[in-house]
């Protein structure tokens, strides 16, 4: 029993000290050392996520030594990917397509500007797949986060646009993007504008923790509240700031959220349409109204949505929503026969 109570306790100690391991404190001019050594610490979310489905392994499937395998696929090649294998059978088709469509995001294609949607009946799956993408954020490493952002805003995001540039060509990375109105006013009268010298912290992906996961349920059509998606005014400090300083901002929205990894839209179409519009802005500009009157929050998030068929023949039907079906990419997730 003794040595079982000492197996507990060296189990716990060394998850902390591995945890703590993964904690880095420092300036963004420390930071930007750090990503000069290992570039795809700045890697944005769609090519996070690309990487972190193919980094577990892939292999082809063999053929030729299963004849079952063989009637179903023929005689195209069919992968495999580790990431997914333990959990889901039968489904290599679609889990192919997800991955094509992470891979050609990442590589700066329109997809990075699209939203991935699951469309199947009941019992498919689609919710399965969206826990195990999300499950796959939490195992990841930490991310570098600007210290005290709301939003978890990307460190290089403080390099001013005219010398991005010449930081893409020292880091051998892309940089797009601003920070947010909260942390840009903290840049301003804290810092002078001295962005070097504003402090970067690791952040780890939680799903229950809201960092880096954004989660839009359902929403009751008589109503939907925007703050869900874009976050609100915190009327609690409206008698201390005005309404126009950004301090009053509380970025707890999905997107907001969101940034830097997964917002997912559960059952997305049960939502009505005018709700959705901040998806538009959210893929093709990759920028989400502010609360109030404080203009745009950039976002850099991959957004996943899902519902059933007769939903998305609903929604399709309608020539309105043109806009919204211009930047959706299906994938559809079939029962698995």
């Amino acid at each position: 029993m003794q040595a079982d109570k000492v197996d507990f306790a060296a189990l716990i100690e060394n998850d902390r000290i591995e945890r703590q391991r993964q904690e880095w404190q420092g300036t963004f001019l420390e930071y930007l050392e750090l990503v000069k050594a290992q570039p795809d610490l700045a890697d944005l979310a769609h090519r996070r996520v690309y990487h972190m489905i193919a980094g577990r392994g892939v292999a082809d499937l063999d053929l030729e030594a299963d004849p079952r395998a063989k009637r179903v696929f023929g005689d195209e090649p069919v992968k495999v990917y580790d990431f997914f294998k333990d959990e889901f059978f039968g489904m290599e088709r679609t889990l192919e397509k997800i991955v094509r469509y992470f891979h050609a995001a990442a590589m700066g294609g329109e997809e990075a500007r699209q939203v991935l949607y699951f469309m199947g009946p009941v019992g498919s799956g689609k919710s399965s797949l969206m826990e195990r993408l999300k499950r796959g954020l939490e195992e990841l490493e930490p991310i570098f986060v600007i210290d005290g952002s709301p939003n978890y805003s990307n460190p290089l995001c403080l390099i001013p646009r005219h010398l991005r540039p010449a930081f893409e060509e020292m880091l051998g990375v892309r940089i797009e993007g601003d920070i947010d109105p909260i942390t840009r006013h903290r840049l301003m009268t804290e810092f002078k504008g001295e962005y070097e010298k504003m402090p970067v912290r690791t952040m780890s992906f939680s799903i229950r923790g809201r960092r880096g996961v954004g989660v839009v349920p359902p929403v009751d059509p008589n109503n939907q509240d925007t703050s869900v998606l874009i976050g609100s005014e915190d009327i609690s400090k409206l008698d201390r700031y005005s309404e126009g300083d950004p301090r009053v901002l509380e970025l707890s929205g999905a997107f907001n959220v969101g940034n830097r990894g997964l917002v997912e839209f559960i059952e997305v179409f049960k939502n009505e349409t005018e709700y959705l519009h901040t998806m538009i802005t959210a893929t093709q500009e990759k920028m989400v109204p502010a609360p109030g009157r404080h203009g745009t929050v950039y976002v850099d998030t991959c957004i996943v949505a899902h519902s059933n068929e007769a939903e998305w023949q609903k929604f399709k039907a309608d020539h309105t929503n043109e806009a919204i079906l211009d930047r959706i990419v299906v994938v559809k997730v079939p029962y698995n026969l």
